[in-house]
């Protein structure tokens, strides 16, 4: 019993190592060749992880030629298109200039049902508003506006505006960022200066998100949001 729960624990951190091997995508939308491999290493390692009269290498040794054959296959589809549109397939435009292309949603096997699935994930409850839409290799539709149902920009409006990035997070659930403090060109003392100033505690503060304007907003851990001014947006660096 206690031989089968550690093949399972060391066969269960094998996959985890080459899910992360394999990158974030393989965690997200699959292409065709991502998908086969997910399912052949789940039928793969399934085996030993039942059964102490598999040996333990007849589940790794084959998880590790598809790592290996994954990473080739993904080297190639990255440095030739050709290889890449025979493993992967190309995206297809199935909506252009708002009007359906019904030829293309044939050769993909597609139903208008299943255009008009994809296009309310997309955000879109009318495809009318729809200017183009595409199957993306993955199976994934993106779609975008129709000129006439979108809204302006603010160039388009004579709008100036300021540059925004990603806010930074000083404090996650009571805990500093020590990183991302740094990275704001601000440090531990400063943070807790500004949050005894209010009769706080970092260990109070559930979530301290500084934007690039500069402003620092906090969520307590008793709920309630405070903003506070913190940093001028010229000084702001990230």
């Amino acid at each position: 019993m206690f031989t089968l729960f550690i093949r399972g624990a060391l066969l269960y951190l094998a996959m985890i190592l080459v899910m992360r091997g394999l990158g974030k995508r393989q965690l997200g939308e699959f292409q065709p060749f991502e998908l086969a491999m997910t399912i052949l290493l789940a039928d793969v390692i399934s085996a030993p992880m039942e059964s102490v009269s598999v040996p333990l290498l007849n589940g790794l040794l084959p998880v590790a030629a598809m790592f290996v054959v994954h990473g080739l296959i993904s080297y190639l589809s990255a440095r030739f298109d050709g290889v890449r549109a025979v493993v992967s397939g190309k995206p297809t435009v199935v909506i252009n200039k708002g009007v359906v292309d019904r030829d293309a949603l044939d050769k993909l096997c597609l139903s208008l049902s299943d255009l008009l699935e994809g296009l309310r994930g997309a955000g879109y409850l009318n495809p009318v508003e729809v200017g183009t839409a595409i199957v993306e290799a993955n199976g994934g539709i993106s779609a975008f506006p129709d000129s006439r149902f979108r809204s302006p920009s603010t160039r388009e409006m004579g709008i100036q505006t300021v540059y925004e990035g990603q806010p930074l997070m000083l404090i996650l659930d009571g805990r500093v960022q020590e990183a991302n403090l740094r990275r704001s060109g601000r440090n531990a003392l400063w943070l807790e200066k500004l949050l005894a100033d209010r009769g706080l505690k970092p260990e109070q503060v559930y979530i301290a998100a500084l934007d690039t304007k500069g402003q620092l907003t906090l969520q307590l851990m008793r709920g309630g949001e405070l903003k506070l001014s913190a940093i001028a947006p010229e000084a702001v660096g990230w």
